[in-house]
This record gives C-alpha cells, sequence and structure tokens, in this order.
C-alpha cells in the first residue's frame, strides 16, 4: 500500500477512481462537496500503475493493493470516510470499477454513503429529492438529505405516491411526522410533493428521481435478501436509477443498521 496524507483530518470524503481521467472527472463535485462540508480529500484508487499519477493530482491519496470491496471495507474504520464518491460510465467493460454494475457490487457492503456521478452530470446541488413511502424509512436517509440542507443550502423535495389505500397511506404518515421532526428541529424547510397517479405499490423511486428540477437524489438499497423470486426477472432498482438518469448524481445508502455517518 502506498498512501499519503497532507494532514490528520477528522473525517474525509473519498475520490475513487482507477484513472487520471475519471479522477479529473470527479475532482470538481469532489472539492465542492468537500468545501461545503468542510471535509478533507482523499483519493482512493487499486490502478496498477497508479503511482505514476496519484500525486500529480494534489490530493491526499491511497493507493492498494485490493479488490475495491475490500477497500470500501475499509473507508470507514482505517480512513475515517463519511463518504465516496465514483464515477458511472454505463459504456466501461464489465469488471471495470466504472461499470454501474460492477460498483453497486464494491459497494455492496459499504458503511457509508457513496455518490454515484456520470460524466457531464449536475455538480451543483441546488434541490435535493428523495422518496417516503409505506414501509420503515432509514433515519440515515433523511439525515443525509438535512446535510445537503444545511451545508449546500440545497433546497429539499420529498416525493410520495398518493396513496388510496388506508393502511399504506396511515404508515405514510407516520414517515412524514418523523420526517417533520427531525427537519423542524433543525429549521430546514421541505416541499412534500405526491407523485403522479401510478402505482402506489411500486417503488416511488424510479419515478420520483424523472421529475423535472432534480440536481442530487438519494436512495435506499434495499439488502438484496430482501429480493423475491420475480426480482431476479429485473435489475435491481439502484442499477435501474443510474440507466435511468445519466444526468442525475444518486446518494445511495445500503439498507443497514450500522451506516457510518458525519460528525456534525
Amino acid at each position: 500500500m502506498a498512501a499519503q496524507q497532507k494532514q490528520k483530518k477528522d473525517q474525509f470524503v473519498a475520490l475513487c477512481a482507477d484513472s487520471r481521467g475519471d479522477a479529473e472527472r470527479l475532482m470538481p463535485v469532489v472539492k465542492q462537496l468537500s468545501a461545503s462540508l468542510k471535509k478533507d480529500i482523499i483519493l482512493f484508487t487499486t490502478s496498477p500503475d497508479a503511482e505514476s499519477w496519484v500525486e500529480s493530482l494534489g490530493v491526499s491519496f491511497a493507493a492498494l493493493k485490493s479488490d475495491w470491496a475490500a477497500v470500501v471495507e475499509a473507508m470507514p474504520t482505517a480512513f475515517n470516510v463519511v463518504l465516496a464518491v465514483t464515477l458511472a460510465n454505463p459504456d466501461a467493460p464489465k469488471g471495470s470499477s466504472s461499470h454501474p454494475r460492477q460498483i453497486l457490487k464494491n459497494f455492496r457492503q459499504a458503511k457509508i454513503a457513496y455518490l454515484v456521478v456520470q460524466a457531464g452530470a449536475a455538480s451543483e446541488f441546488k434541490t435535493v429529492a428523495l422518496t417516503l413511502n409505506h414501509q420503515r424509512e432509514s433515519k440515515e436517509k433523511l439525515l443525509w438529505a438535512s446535510y445537503f440542507a444545511r451545508f449546500c443550502q440545497s433546497d429539499i423535495a420529498v416525493y410520495h405516491h398518493p396513496y388510496t389505500d388506508h393502511d399504506f397511506r396511515r404508515r405514510l404518515d407516520n414517515n412524514v411526522r418523523y420526517l417533520e421532526k427531525i427537519f423542524s428541529s433543525l429549521n430546514i424547510a421541505y416541499q412534500l410533493l405526491p407523485l403522479p397517479e401510478g402505482n402506489q405499490f411500486a417503488d416511488p423511486d424510479p419515478k420520483a428521481i424523472a421529475q423535472p428540477g432534480v440536481d442530487l437524489f438519494i436512495s435506499l438499497v434495499a439488502d438484496e435478501r430482501d429480493r423475491d423470486f420475480l426480482d431476479l426477472f429485473s435489475p435491481p432498482t439502484a442499477l435501474r436509477l443510474i440507466k435511468k438518469t445519466p444526468a442525475i448524481p444518486i446518494l445511495f445508502l445500503n439498507q443497514r443498521d450500522d451506516l457510518y455517518i458525519m460528525c456534525d
């Protein structure tokens, strides 16, 4: 392992890239997040020729002779990373660290938030969107929305199905009350918006991310153990979101109870 850090910081934003070109494409987004969140930057790579280009980017780095899954696992514990940023390229060869399916595989066990960005995507996050539904929602999903509101001055849009089912509507209302409790305590405004009429039993994320004006989308990645037999015949929602909206960065949070969050 080759590693260099300019100075000791409490927490970091990680730039994940296996080529100088990918790192340079991600740098504007990472620098903006670093400045807004007041975290330093650390670049991670598993590229075999990393030592020929990592130092030229002028940020702390860790060039690791390991697979990406192991690198991702070490980020929060060994390097105090709270957010990883990686570049997605649907045209990349299968197995490449930038192929969408491989990204989701590499970050499958991630205990931190990871932002998936495609070339040409928005780098300013004026409006951040997420969904609420009838199911149990992740507290971390709402916390990350609050971070963007507080530190990036983002407007928050919360979408939901216009449920007609009484039980689903009651559970949604419970989630909205929880949202209001968190955001009101932080003096954060938000818009609660019903989605256009559609299948209220479907995942709301694919419809919500396509709404006008969304600059960044927050999505909870379901535990793969929750996928049923019919799900095996369709790509996971996270993969569909990446392919559906190349212009919108997506902040993914894995559905687990031990996610690391920022100390702010």
